[in-house]
């Protein structure tokens, strides 16, 4: 064994210097501050643009290697925050009307991050922002309305043009409008791929729904949380300031919720007067009264619309009091539990709840309901502190219903699982609580509440798939099937930004580098990472890595590495031919003969000097030579046990062999006395003949 791996290790000395001439190569262009994106553009880094920065992407001037005078610039992407892949696949490379040109997007390397990144690269607005910081001069405070049908209008073709791709900006707010040109003439709607949906959004520009959200779970919503925003931005943009910029986001919630968001919003402030009845219809607190784009277009047209009054939600003639405050709705209430859990459980528990339901609203249905809910909390969970976590949090879906899942510190929408978990992930937070929430039904109850049956029945999948201990399976695969394009998450590879399984090799062949020899080449992630981007190919040599049997396990990991370059690419792997070298150990010694297997030691080092994991996988699984093997040994098995067999019979024989001799010996002795008596008598009786 030590004289194999002493082989191994030995086999990649002539390709040392290739490899070193390649990280100096790498170094170099890292020392060189630019960063080159898709192989045709270049970043900056020592040219920012901080005018045109996102929250949290940086800025930078870039170029078009094919067209160098091509007006063009970069965002950098944090690493630690998923972007919206959707848009970047159905974006890239066209204009879309009403929105900043993506031009080009990917990979590469940004020194004052020391790893891999995504970059996404867009035309320039040569006219800048439209507006700098939360204060400004009012930009639609004239009464015409001309002009402020000329503001609407692009910025309701981008909500329109992405609407019919099946997508939503959730981004839309004053400081992330853009002039494309430098006359000022041409507005257009920013970046919205290089964070979650709505993550940088300020709470005056989302629904109640959404603001209750955690930054990462508001999910992509739908165009109605679009026009929303676009009605606040216009707000923003009319007055010149944010006129609940001090309030907190619990305080801007319980307003919105007692007040309507236009009246919270608007309050005592002068609005231009072309905008009021736009403000109202697009500010409207329920999605099925709210403007959408064609009401919007037809006020636009001239068509004057007066927006449906929005109906107050029930409510009670008598209070619910809860931490010493009265609330008349239900969705009062709910926000309120929202805001103290801690209390919320005991005010549910008890009969003052059900007595303010049923007497209050008549509401003989949520009443029963809440009590079902206590009932499963009971038969759910055996420790209080989780059955009260579950009580709350199904009371409050039963009060709000267009609230976002909450548990204590989480609260998201469920079509934004994908991204809660990849910020956890990302930012290494503990993910218990949320597979809790998949696990232990919460999130199951979310969609029966719907009656979802179709989301219901994929979080039962889900909960199956947490369950599997196996690689390829558990929370690994579940965030790489809900979080489009999240890169690969395992420490061989994190640095280096693996969002494409094809990138998967090269990165592992750089990693190789770095990497002590004796760790496992495949790990939960990157089997999960596979398994899903892959497709299911690749399915058997998965189930491989998960056989108890060395050989076989290592089998399937050459078998699957080999299946990657022979697909993607690069046509040598130096370095991970000498790592794999030192993990297939167990298929060499899984030959029966030990002459073959001195051949295969001999003859291993010459295959991983040639880089190519097919040949080396092809050298070590030869059917033939197995079969023969095979065949050899079976007929081995045969002859020894033939040969045990007789063996077994003479031992097993001995004391009859013995008595037999015995008695044989008997025989002879006779019969040899016989015939010496015989013989004796004979030659007295010729004697005798003689004499006489």
């Amino acid at each position: 064994m030590a004289d194999l791996e002493e082989k191994v290790k030995t086999a990649t000395e002539t390709e040392q210097k290739i490899i070193e001439k390649a990280s100096k190569t790498e170094n170099a262009e890292h020392d060189d501050f630019v960063a080159v994106v898709s192989d045709n553009y270049r970043v900056f880094l020592h040219l920012p643009l901080p005018l045109l920065d996102m929250p949290n992407a940086k800025a930078y001037q870039a170029e078009d290697v094919n067209a160098p005078d091509r007006r063009i610039f970069a965002y950098v992407c944090r690493p630690d925050l998923p972007v919206r892949k959707d848009h970047v696949r159905l974006r890239s490379g066209s204009k879309v009307e009403g929105l900043l040109p993506l031009v080009a997007s990917g990979v590469a390397y940004w020194k004052p991050m020391r790893q891999r990144t995504f970059f996404l690269i867009y035309e320039r607005p040569l006219g800048g922002r439209v507006v700098m910081g939360k204060k400004f001069a009012p930009v639609l405070s004239k009464e015409e309305v001309d002009l402020v049908s000329k503001w609407v209008r692009p910025l309701l073709m981008g909500v329109n043009n992405l609407a019919i791709r099946g997508l939503t900006h959730r981004a839309i707010r004053p400081d992330n409008l853009f002039y494309m040109d430098a006359e000022k003439t041409q507005i257009v709607l920013g970046d919205c791929i290089s964070v979650p949906p709505a993550y940088d959004q300020p709470g005056v520009c989302e629904t109640i729904p959404s603001m209750l959200c955690q930054p990462e779970g508001r999910g992509n919503g739908v165009t109605a949380d679009d026009l929303y925003a676009l009605g606040a931005t216009l707000m923003w943009l009319g007055l010149g300031h944010n006129p609940v910029e001090g309030l907190s986001m619990p305080e801007l919630a319980e307003l919105k919720v007692r007040k309507g968001s236009y009246a919270t919003i608007i309050g005592e402030e002068r609005i231009a007067l072309a905008l009021i009845e736009l403000l109202r219809g697009l500010l409207s607190d329920s999605v099925e009264q709210r403007w959408d784009i064609s009401s919007v277009q037809q006020w636009i047209d001239g068509r004057r619309l007066t927006p449906v009054q929005v109906r107050a939600g029930k409510t009670s003639q008598r209070p619910f009091i809860f931490n010493n405050q009265e609330h008349f709705s239900y969705r009062s209430l709910a926000l309120a539990f929202f805001y103290n859990w801690d209390l919320a459980a005991e005010a549910i528990r008890s009969e003052r709840l059900m007595t303010w339901i049923l007497r209050g609203f008549e509401d003989k249905q949520t009443a029963e309901a809440i009590a079902k809910t206590l009932e499963m909390a009971v038969f759910a969970f055996s420790q209080k502190e989780r059955q009260d976590d579950f009580i709350v949090s199904r009371t409050c879906m039963l009060l709000h219903p267009e609230a976002p899942l909450h548990l204590r510190d989480w609260s998201f929408m469920p079509d934004a699982l994908g991204y809660v978990l990849a910020v956890s992930v990302l930012q290494d937070r503990d993910i218990k609580p949320l597979i809790g929430i998949i696990t232990t039904g919460f999130l199951e109850s979310w969609y029966s509440l719907k009656n979802d049956r179709v989301a219901a029945q994929q979080v039962k999948a889900m909960q199956v798939t947490l369950k599997k201990p196996d690689l390829g399976m558990g929370i690994e695969r579940v965030l790489y099937e809900t979080a489009e394009g999240v890169p690969c998450q395992s420490p061989l590879v994190k640095k280096y930004y693996v969002d494409n399984v094809r990138d998967l090799t090269e990165a592992l062949e750089q990693a190789s580098k770095k990497v002590d020899a004796k760790t496992d080449p495949v790990d939960r992630h990157i089997a999960a990472f596979i398994s899903v981007n892959f497709g299911t190919k690749l399915g058997e040599q998965i189930s491989l890595l998960n056989s108890p049997k060395e050989n076989v396990a290592a089998q399937g990991i050459l078998s699957l590495y080999s299946t990657l370059q022979w697909t993607f690419g690069p046509d040598k792997l130096y370095g991970m031919c000498s790592w794999l070298g030192r993990h297939i150990v167990p298929i060499i010694n899984n030959y029966h003969s030990l002459e073959k297997r001195k051949q295969l030691e001999k003859e291993l080092p010459k295959y991983i000097r040639k880089g190519s994991l097919p040949e080396l996988y092809r050298f070590l699984d030869d059917k033939e030579e197995r079969l023969s093997d095979m065949r050899n040994f079976e007929q081995a098995r045969r002859d020894y046990a033939k040969i045990s067999k007789e063996i077994e019979t003479l031992d097993g024989n001995r004391e009859k062999r013995v008595e037999h001799g015995m008695m044989l010996g008997y025989e002879v002795a006779a019969i040899v006395s016989f015939s010496i008596a015989l013989l004796v008598m004979l030659l007295l009786l010729v004697a005798r003949f003689l004499r006489g």
